[in-house]
């Protein structure tokens, strides 16, 4: 735990699942720290768990205690995730049936999915988004792409791996107008679909609108990348050169990515200089935090400390 006044009221536990109750005409009712508010989480598995210590469980359980305390204090918790059994989408499906924390028609998830990767969703599947109160947001792809809508392009090919990379973009997009605030955690740093490793490129766009960003560097991966990127540093995860070396195929797609007209270019080093400027002042003024408290997020290995810091950061940036 990070150390704190002896004369601060609040409790660690009393933070966690802070609610004020009035009494009313004899009825109670609860207001919760994050009514109305969607938080964004952006995670996939390291590369890296193993040589840290951790395992995918460990990872699992540490979201998921997050998310639970997120959706007991009222917050919509929006994902872009794909159909994988054993994926986060079905896993925050699973939590947020469990404590959603009012008994009505409100949604407390919504996942969204880009095309093509909807068209695959299975009857069942899709039911059980309904029983488990998720709304699914299908993201359709971008007009100028003419594409038909009813058709599976799988990636494969420069010319289908563009298709998904644009498609991709415009989730993530729509996905950062919607959010209040978004949770980085682990995340590949190569052999990705898209222009970028997924959670760089959220984190740019996160950045860039300046919503609060929370960036977790117990599980490594992208993250810590991004965290050593803030921090001054030049990792060489977030170079082309790098890219290209990892994966001989990706390498072509950047040119042709990058032959295109009338798009943004693929360029890391614009990207790396942008995270190295934005500055620890910069991301700690919009995410609540004390630049000493951020460091700590960095870093701390702790599942309550993680989930004080964040909370606490919310709580302050967003009310």
């Amino acid at each position: 735990m990070i150390n704190k006044d002896k004369n601060e009221p609040e409790d660690f536990e009393d933070f966690l699942v802070n609610e004020v109750i009035e009494e009313r005409d004899e009825m109670k009712s609860k207001k919760f720290l994050f009514t109305n508010k969607k938080i964004a989480i952006s995670i996939s598995e390291s590369e890296n768990l193993e040589e840290l210590g951790f395992s995918k469980i460990h990872q699992q359980d540490t979201i998921l205690e997050l998310t639970r305390y997120l959706i007991i204090n009222g917050a919509t918790l929006l994902y872009g995730g794909d159909l994988r059994a054993e994926g986060y989408t079905f896993l925050f499906s699973e939590i947020v049936k469990q404590y959603t924390p009012h008994k009505d028609n409100n949604r407390y998830y919504e996942n969204y999915f880009s095309f093509p990767i909807y068209l695959n969703i299975q009857e069942r599947q899709n039911l059980d988004f309904i029983k488990n109160g998720v709304k699914v947001n299908k993201v359709t792809p971008p007009e100028d792409l003419n594409l038909n809508i009813n058709e599976f392009y799988p990636p494969i090919g420069n010319e289908n791996l563009f298709i998904w990379s644009e498609c991709l973009t415009k989730m993530r997009n729509q996905m950062n107008d919607d959010n209040h605030g978004r949770i980085f955690m682990g995340g590949r740093k190569s052999n990705f679909k898209g222009k970028y490793p997924g959670l760089l490129e959220e984190v740019l766009l996160s950045l860039k609108s300046d919503k609060p960003t929370y960036l977790i560097g117990a599980f490594g991966g992208i993250t810590k990348s991004i965290i050593d990127a803030v921090n001054n540093e030049k990792p060489e995860e977030l170079s082309e050169e790098w890219q290209k070396k990892q994966n001989p195929e990706y390498s072509k797609f950047v040119d042709f990515y990058n032959s295109k007209e009338n798009n943004i270019k693929i360029d890391y080093k614009e990207s790396l200089n942008f995270i190295n400027t934005y500055s620890l002042k910069k991301l700690s003024d919009n995410n609540g935090l004390s630049e000493s408290e951020n460091q700590r997020l960095f870093e701390t290995i702790h599942i309550h400390e993680i989930i004080f810091l964040v909370l606490k950061g919310l709580k302050n940036s967003l009310n």
